[in-house]
C-alpha cells in the first residue's frame, strides 16, 4: 500500500449563525494515499464541499475537533503562513465555477504565473513561459495568444482548463476538484476527465474528486466515500460499491441512475430530500427518507462499522445482531 498522502481524522466543522450552530462536517475520517484518487460522492448539502474546503483549511467555519495531517504535517498545528506556502504548491484546487473563479481583471497568465512567482520564485517572463507550458498542457489551441486573454473571452470549457492549468502550475502532490465538469457538455466532461487522468499518470498526482455523478466515480475513482448530512455512510473501492453497496443511501444513488436496460418511464429517485445540517438532534440522519428504517434508527446514530477489510458502512442493518437486520432487503 502507498504512503499516506492526506489523512483526516475525527473532523468536524461546524458553522455559528444567528439561528444556532450548523454541524456541516461531523466527524469524518479519509485517507488518500499517494498515487491515488478518492471520490467523495452524495446530494447537495452532504458536507463534500466543505470537506475538501477544511482539508485546505479555507473554510469559513471553524474546524473544532480533530486532526488532519498531510505529508506528515499536522496542519491544523501550521500557521497561516506556513498554509500559504502548501497552498497551491503541495496542495491545489480545481474551483467548482470556473467563472467566479477567475479574475475578471487579469489575464489568464497573469493568474496561471501567479502561483509560480510565489512558489518557485520564477521572474515575471519566465512565469509567462510557464504558464503557456501549462495551457498546452491541458490542450489549449494557440496557447501564447490564449495566455494573453481574460476569462470572459473563453468558453466554459476552457476556462475549466485554464483552472486545472492553474492547479498543476506547481506540480501540487494533491489535486482537489469541486464538481470540475458541472455545467460542461458530456464530449468537453470526457475531454477534462481524460486530462485528469493523464496528470495524474504522467505526474504520479493524488486526486480527490467531489462530485454527485457516480459515471464520473466509475470511470476516475480507485475508491469512494458515500457523504449524507455532515458523515461518511459508506467507504469502499469503487469495484465493491457498484457491485456489493450496502447502505441503502448508496443504493438509492446507483438506483438513480439511467441505464440502456431499464424500461420504466420514470427515473428512480430516493423520497425527500437532504435535511438541513443539525436538523436532526438523534438517529440516523438518513431515517427519515429510509424505507428499511426502524425505531432504532429513528433513536440513535450507527457508528461507521466495517464490513470487509477495505468496506465501511455506518448502518444499523448491517450490523449483527441489531434488530432483525433485513438482510434480504439489503441484497
Amino acid at each position: 500500500m502507498a504512503r499516506k498522502l492526506l489523512e483526516l481524522e475525527g473532523v468536524k466543522t461546524y458553522f455559528y449563525t444567528e439561528h444556532g450552530t450548523v454541524p456541516a462536517v461531523d466527524g469524518i475520517d479519509l485517507v488518500i494515499h499517494e498515487g491515488e484518487t478518492v471520490g467523495i460522492v452524495g446530494e447537495s448539502g452532504s458536507g463534500k464541499s466543505v470537506t475538501s474546503l477544511t482539508a485546505m483549511r479555507l473554510t469559513s467555519g471553524k474546524i473544532v475537533e480533530g486532526k488532519i495531517t498531510f505529508d506528515d504535517k499536522d496542519i491544523l498545528s501550521l500557521s497561516d503562513k506556513q498554509m500559504r506556502e502548501i497552498r497551491g504548491n503541495e496542495m491545489a484546487m480545481i474551483f467548482q465555477e470556473p467563472m467566479s473563479s477567475l479574475n475578471p481583471v487579469f489575464t489568464i497568465g497573469e493568474q496561471i504565473g501567479e502561483a509560480v512567482r510565489i512558489h518557485m520564485k520564477y521572474s515575471r517572463s519566465r512565469a509567462r513561459e510557464r504558464a503557456v507550458d501549462m495551457l498546452k498542457l491541458v490542450g489549449i489551441p494557440r496557447a501564447e495568444q490564449i495566455v494573453d486573454e481574460y476569462p470572459h473571452r473563453l468558453s466554459g470549457g476552457m476556462r475549466q482548463r485554464v483552472m486545472i492549468a492553474m492547479a498543476m502550475a506547481c506540480n501540487p502532490k494533491l489535486l482537489i476538484a469541486d464538481e470540475p465538469t458541472t455545467a460542461l457538455d458530456v464530449t468537453i466532461q470526457a475531454q477534462i476527465l481524460d486530462l485528469m487522468r493523464t496528470i495524474r499518470e504522467s505526474h504520479g498526482t493524488s486526486i480527490l474528486l467531489i462530485t454527485h455523478d457516480l459515471g464520473v466515480v466509475a470511470e476516475m475513482c480507485d475508491r469512494v466515500v458515500v457523504m449524507y448530512g455532515g458523515k461518511v455512510v459508506e467507504a469502499c473501492d469503487v469495484q465493491t460499491l457498484f457491485a456489493s453497496a450496502r447502505h441503502p443511501y448508496t443504493q438509492g444513488l446507483i438506483r438513480s441512475m439511467p441505464t440502456l436496460e431499464t424500461d420504466e418511464r420514470r427515473l428512480y429517485s430516493i423520497k425527500g430530500s437532504v435535511p438541513a445540517p443539525g436538523s436532526l438532534k438523534q438517529g440516523c440522519s438518513f431515517a427519515p427518507r429510509c424505507e428499511y428504517a426502524t425505531d432504532l434508527c429513528r433513536t440513535t446514530m450507527p457508528e461507521l462499522e466495517p464490513l470487509a477489510p477495505d468496506h465501511s458502512v455506518r448502518c444499523w442493518l448491517t450490523v449483527p445482531g441489531k434488530e432483525d437486520n433485513h438482510e434480504a432487503a439489503l441484497t
